[in-house]
């Protein structure tokens, strides 16, 4: 498969070709990554990235498959907003007030994502407080749509909107 037929499978196809081992976790996170570091310059949708803790997951869901203890979500690569803190990650919410704050806990759609298994590999740009009609803020700067970078792909979820319509 090329890059832009893996970046835009739905995750039922992703999680089929995982399940039948015609695609490895690690294979598709790979592909993932290289387009995301290839669009975010322009995109600017990414706030955070795992990729060394995405890597070490999606090496446990391939031997999940392996032995048939995978879960629901098992090595499916998700983008997770940056405003769902993630216990130890830097938890701005867009604010450079926030700036340094490291979040305490693990959100609950963090939690239930993780633990069936999915793979939270890059945290996505909010508005500060996720209270903006477009998505900017002084601390990331302005998200730009894919289709047309001379607009913002809007609100709170523009970073993950982004990064959805980019593949």
């Amino acid at each position: 498969m090329s890059e832009t037929d893996l970046a835009y499978l739905t995750a039922t196809d992703a999680l089929g070709a995982m399940r039948s081992k015609s695609l490895s976790p690690v294979e598709y996170l790979d592909a993932l990554i290289e387009r995301i570091e290839r669009l975010e310059p322009t995109l600017n949708a990414v706030a955070d990235r795992r990729y060394d803790e995405a890597h070490t997951e999606a090496k446990v869901a391939a031997d999940r498959y392996a032995n048939g203890t995978a879960r629901a979500l098992e090595g499916l690569p998700v983008a997770a907003k940056e405003e769902h803190p993630m216990v130890g990650r830097v938890w701005s919410q867009g604010s450079l007030v926030l700036a340094e704050e490291i979040a305490p806990l693990d959100h609950p759609i963090i939690e239930r994502i993780q633990g069936a298994g999915g793979i939270i590999h890059i945290r996505t740009t909010t508005p500060e407080f996720c209270c903006a009609p477009y998505c900017h803020s002084r601390h990331w700067g302005v998200t730009r749509n894919p289709w047309n970078t001379e607009y913002s792909p809007g609100g709170s979820s523009g970073g993950s909107g982004a990064a959805l319509a980019a593949g």
